[in-house]
């Protein structure tokens, strides 16, 4: 589990960190435990590098496949930034080096519109119930 101040973190805790802070700054129409288990159910392909996530949506993989690569160990230094395309159904996930490099690309991306784009909240915590 991460800790803040922690070197690296989990793809797999990043992703829920991820949609947990999308939740936060969308539209909220659905609970927020809802929210992160859709989004991570209706990933069809992911590919990881060590300073981005990219990943497609669709069906979501069939019974008794998983997605690989989750407990793969990014790093947690500088912040990352979510950017979603609902309509166009793929989301990434990019390190900046730094927070007020974070908010700058956050404000880039909301300007080009249609879109969801936050920085990630690494205190975000998955909440069971």
């Amino acid at each position: 589990m991460y800790q803040l101040g922690d070197k690296m973190l989990e793809v797999r805790e990043l992703l829920i960190k991820a949609f947990a802070t999308a939740w936060a700054c969308g539209s909220r129409e659905v609970d927020r435990d809802t929210y992160i288990t859709s989004s991570i159910n209706v990933i069809d392909s992911i590919q990881i590098q060590p300073e981005m996530i990219y990943a497609e949506e669709g069906q979501g993989l069939t019974d008794g496949e998983e997605l690989d690569h989750l407990a793969d160990l990014v790093r947690a230094d500088g912040a990352w930034v979510y950017y979603g395309v609902p309509a166009e159904n793929f989301f990434l996930v990019t390190w900046m080096p730094d927070e007020a490099a974070a908010d700058a690309k956050v404000a880039d991306l909301r300007a080009e519109g249609d879109c969801v784009a936050c920085r990630v909240d690494l205190t975000q915590q998955w909440q069971f119930g």
